[in-house]
């Protein structure tokens, strides 16, 4: 047995340097558009003390039944904030990214990955993931939970304890309510199904909990109407919203052109490895081609490929040194490589995460609403004046003003989207907001009193030119219109 004399230097090091990463990595105090929208279903949930099956906040036609399948979400979080403000809801995202990363680089070591690999593949990992950890999303739920499900399936596939598998379901239930992502969960249980039986390996065991799986997450408020959301929603094309974009319509667009790169470099190096690979596991194979498959279409999707990344690569970089080491390609001298790798690529991570050098100790606990991210100054302007109406927003704005203003004030559309409004209404919506001419039929067609848009927008080229209505007030971020009859 041999005993690394420089481990009580190392360890401390590792650790400061990891913490530290996750800082700079994590640290982020700026709201999230949706936090908004959770936060007002839950104020009614807790507050009025009943479970709104109907729109509330708009003045548009809505869809007869809101199916908001981030209800669960919304519950939690008020809860959260009312009795902890933003400390309580950043600390819980915090917490909750904390589990998932340890729980990826678990599911590394219970593949059979070397905690040297494990650490090296988790650190780009936790860099692409990174980007989906906005505060505060519901899709802090999907990821904990999907690498969750997959730490079950490979526990269960390797110890082959199929009782393992059904705590499968509670998760669904848990999922399901939370968010919409548990179609991920299921799509994980039907590719080890598939890829299990193609190795001719157990199928069985993973194809029943797949379908039970399935079955639970009717157990819902909305019943079999969540699916009819769901199916319609997976199929259902957003152009007008970016994170929905593909990897190549990312660069077209010229956004999100970091976390594009981070994600075509991480593809090439996870498929370099995987092309030459001796060994041929299928389940492997498509679970990983599948997240591929996702964050090429999706860039919001990417985070699933890293979860993958960070908890197959290692097994795989695992063997290729063994085989080195094996057919004496490396010797003694080389031992220090995956531990210097680990140290570089710690580095490097951390100095392209964190540019400026700034030194951040601890991780902030605020939450913002800044200008032009937000109408910081419209907001103030609204409140001082004590508007009360009807509101057409800046798409990614609705949110914010439902949880502001709300009963005071409805919107003309907010992020909560196709799960509220009539397809007629959100395709009118963006005629308006992308300033095309029919767009100013949606400012005739319903009762609007304000108009609160971003300046030099398309839709503000619209509105100055419309005699009905005057610029009331205007900052960086934001510009106001009102109707002229409310002078």
């Amino acid at each position: 047995m041999t005993i690394d004399r420089y481990a009580f230097i190392k360890v401390p090091f590792l650790g400061a340097g990891l913490y530290l990463l996750f800082v700079a990595l994590f640290s982020n105090p700026i709201a999230d558009y949706d936090l908004w929208g959770y936060l007002a279903f839950g104020r009614i949930f807790w507050e009025e003390g009943y479970f709104p099956f109907q729109d509330v906040f708009s003045y548009t036609p809505t869809k007869v039944i809101w199916v908001y399948h981030e209800w669960l979400t919304g519950v939690i979080f008020y809860f959260i904030y009312k009795y902890s403000g933003p400390v309580g809801l950043q600390l819980f995202r915090y917490i909750l990214v904390l589990i998932t990363i340890y729980l990826t680089y678990l599911t590394a070591i219970r593949r059979g990955g070397n905690p040297i690999w494990g650490l090296i593949a988790l650190i780009p990992a936790v860099l692409l993931i990174s980007f989906g950890y906005v505060p505060v999303r519901a899709q802090i739920f999907s990821y904990l939970f999907f690498i969750l499900t997959l730490y079950i399936l490979e526990s269960a596939k390797k110890d082959l304890k199929w009782s393992l598998l059904w705590w499968l379901l509670p998760i669904q239930v848990l999922w399901c309510n939370l968010h919409g992502g548990f179609l991920a969960g299921l799509g994980l249980i039907v590719l080890y199904g598939l890829g299990e039986g193609l190795s001719r390996r157990k199928a069985i065991p993973f194809i029943i909990i797949g379908v039970m799986a399935a079955l639970v997450t009717l157990l819902n408020p909305y019943g079999i109407r969540y699916w009819q959301y769901t199916i319609q929603a997976v199929f259902m094309p957003r152009p007008e919203i970016n994170e929905w974009v593909s990897i190549l319509g990312a660069f077209k667009k010229g956004i999100y052109g970091v976390p594009a790169t981070i994600f075509i470099v991480m593809t090439f190096i996870g498929s370099f490895f995987y092309v030459f690979r001796r060994r041929r596991d299928y389940t492997d194979i498509l679970v990983v081609a599948m997240t591929l498959y996702w964050g090429w279409t999706h860039i919001r999707h990417n985070v699933f490929f890293g979860l993958v990344f960070g908890s197959y690569l290692p097994l795989v970089l695992t063997e290729y040194w063994a085989a080195l080491k094996e057919r004496r390609l490396i010797g003694g001298s080389w031992s220090w490589f995956p531990q210097g790798g680990l140290v570089i690529i710690l580095l490097s991570v951390y100095l392209f995460s964190n540019p400026s050098l700034s030194f951040q100790v601890s991780p902030s606990f605020a939450l913002a609403t800044p200008s032009p991210q937000f109408p910081a100054g419209a907001y103030q302007w609204i409140k001082a004046n004590r508007f009360q109406g009807n509101i057409l927003p800046h798409f990614e704005w609705g949110e914010f003003l439902i949880w502001y203003f709300s009963p005071l004030c409805r919107v003309a559309m907010d992020g909560r989207y196709e799960t509220v409004y009539q397809d007629q209404v959100s395709r009118e919506y963006f005629l308006f907001l992308s300033g095309k001419e029919r767009g100013r039929d949606f400012l005739k067609k319903y009762p609007h009193d304000m108009v609160l848009i971003k300046p030099n927008s398309a839709a503000d080229f619209i509105m100055r030119t419309e005699p009905a209505w005057k610029k009331v007030y205007s900052d960086q971020g934001s510009v106001v219109y009102l109707k002229k009859e409310w002078d």
